[in-house]
């Protein structure tokens, strides 16, 4: 190889790694497989708290952002409980491609959580907030055959966290770039229009579905946040629902879509199967369901999401670290414009 070359990749790594914050990852890609074969993915909870859902929000806010098609079925590992299986049967290539059929999906993101506990840092005013340490390896895996499309690890370095992540996201600035470029040399054939690829305002991140028509004032319902506690979980999702409805949603109350669950023993647990939410949305007249995850007190973390109530496809992903939620309805508003 040329040694202009050689200068140019190892220059373009080393950027990676700057944009990481300084810190080591990897990202490798499978090139056996047409990377374009696989569009419509569920992300598995890399673990059952409410931080790892955020955590989760944050990488399928990252997957629509790139052009991915991202499939809510609420609390995945239940539904798998139920039907007998368990995420470990998501690289069983005897089970993957069941479970791709239970949960309609092409493929599935799966990733290892990180072994330390959320801390809490500060932002550029000296507000505290809490902060997700990134997990160890994130991976997304074909439901037909259970091969690895692509994998990113990351690394402890000594008195560091694991690498993939600037402080303050579980996902960073460096492992966006990089799996960018990575779909990009593979041909990935979905990256959506700029206006899609993401809109950050203060301390709100969102991606929209590139695939779906953008529609101001449908009819949505709240589902419980996954929180700490009930009460928690009922707050934000009135709080979030205050904010959509400043967006331009036609909001439904959430103790009535609370009272439709109940009455059609449909589980407030998080765990919405397919054919679960397309009843919901029919009965309580629906044509959406936000649902999210918050953690931390006083400082706090969430994210949310507006799933279409037939398909459990994703019109947008959102996450925060401000507990007033202030800057949601602008960030949804500027999507929907």
């Amino acid at each position: 190889m040329p040694s202009g070359k050689i200068i140019s990749k190892t220059a373009g790594l080393l950027a990676v790694a700057a944009l990481a914050g300084c810190a080591s990852f990897q990202i490798a890609s499978n090139p056996n497989i047409d990377i374009n074969s696989v569009k419509k993915v569920a992300v598995i909870p890399f673990a059952g708290t409410p931080s790892q859902a955020r955590v989760a929000g944050e990488w399928e806010t990252l997957l629509l952002s790139l052009g991915y098609k991202v499939i809510e079925r609420g609390n995945i590992s239940l539904i798998l409980k139920e039907q007998g299986f368990s995420a470990s049967g998501l690289v069983n290539p005897s089970e993957a491609p069941k479970i791709g059929g239970i949960l309609g999906v092409e493929g599935f993101i799966m990733g290892t959580p990180n072994s330390r506990k959320p801390y809490h840092s500060y932002d550029m005013t000296g507000k505290p907030k809490i902060s997700e340490p990134p997990p160890t390896s994130v991976k997304l895996i074909e439901a037909e055959t259970a091969r690895v499309i692509w994998n990113i690890t990351g690394k402890e370095e000594t008195g560091e966290t694991v690498s993939l992540s600037r402080r303050g996201n579980a996902v960073g600035d460096g492992v966006k770039s990089m799996l960018r470029r990575t779909l990009k040399s593979a041909k990935w054939n979905s990256f959506p229009a700029e206006r899609f690829q993401g809109n950050n305002i203060g301390a709100v991140h969102a991606a929209f579905n590139s695939h779906m028509s953008r529609r101001r004032g449908i009819r949505i319902g709240m589902y419980p946040f996954q929180a700490g506690t009930k009460e928690l979980g009922k707050e934000w999702a009135d709080k979030i629902g205050g904010a959509l409805l400043k967006s331009g949603y036609d909001v439904i109350e959430r103790a009535q879509v609370e009272n439709v669950l109940e009455e059609q023993k449909i589980s407030m647990s998080g765990a919405i199967r397919p054919e679960d939410m397309a009843r919901l949305g029919k009965i309580a007249g629906l044509q959406g369901l936000v649902m999210g995850s918050v953690y931390g007190d006083p400082a706090c973390a969430y994210s949310v999401k507006l799933a279409d109530s037939q398909t459990g496809e994703l019109y947008w992903s959102a996450y925060g670290e401000d507990c007033s939620a202030s800057g949601l309805s602008e960030s949804v508003s500027a999507l929907l414009e």
